[in-house]
């Protein structure tokens, strides 16, 4: 499958989600790339902590070319690319190549808003990729908060699906960054991380129903017809 994640707002969590679904489902025994397509390079930078390992990460600050992305395809279950947090060209190139777009959204009305021009473009790539899955992914949400509670009813408006699994704004994530690590590998029994195996999990069934379905994750080869907390519960880990 080639997943995206995508957000022209920046400071979303974008990049950390994607890093841990990639660690995630390389754990579930899948072999997995990661694009880096950022030119700020942040998962490249923590991919070199210590030398990272946890998978084959390639910095293509650049257009995707359809030809190298059937490669990658080819030699690994699933790619995961990191967009730029910007409706360029990268972007709208990475739209024509992905099988599911991810969208992290963060319970915060300016970061809800910014998601519309996003998806107006998603919306005008469907009507020729028909098989582009879209998703919406609440995202550093603060637990025991109105706004956390209220989020899902909020980008319900927007008419695309949403996961189940919601992530949190928790500490683990940023130490775990830091350490130059996934949040599985460095806390692997806190609430981040289960939150994450939560969100690998709702993934790989739908991989499961799309192969069930059509045989393999390829949409891009195919034309259009085919009450409030304290301080201390928002940082728990």
């Amino acid at each position: 499958m080639i997943i995206c994640f995508v957000n022209q707002k920046g400071g979303v969590g974008k990049t950390t989600a994607a890093i841990n679904l990639g660690v995630s489902l390389k754990r579930k025994n899948n072999s997995v790339v990661f694009i880096d397509a950022d030119p700020q390079g942040s998962a490249s930078q923590w991919h070199a902590v210590e030398n990272n390992e946890s998978f084959d990460l390639f910095h293509l600050p650049e257009p995707v070319e359809k030809a190298a992305i059937e490669m990658f395809s080819r030699d690994y279950d699933h790619v995961i690319i990191d967009a730029p947090p910007a409706m360029g060209e990268i972007t709208r190139s990475i739209f024509n190549v992905a099988d599911l777009v991810i969208i992290p959204v963060s319970p915060s009305p300016l970061d809800i808003w910014s998601c519309s021009a996003t998806l107006e473009l998603i919306k005008e790539v469907q009507e020729v990729r028909s098989g582009l899955e879209v998703r919406l992914l609440i995202n550093r949400k603060i637990p025991g908060t109105r706004v956390g509670r209220d989020v899902r009813q909020a980008v319900e408006v927007f008419q695309f699906d949403i996961f189940d699994t919601e992530l949190c704004q928790r500490v683990a994530y940023i130490d775990s960054l830091t350490s130059g690590v996934s949040v599985t590998q460095y806390a692997a029994s806190s609430k981040a991380a289960g939150e994450m195996e939560r969100l690998c999990d709702e993934i790989m069934e739908l991989t499961t129903q799309d192969e069930s379905a059509s045989g393999t994750w390829n949409s891009y080869n195919a034309p259009a017809e085919d009450p409030p907390s304290n301080t201390d519960s928002v940082w728990q880990y």
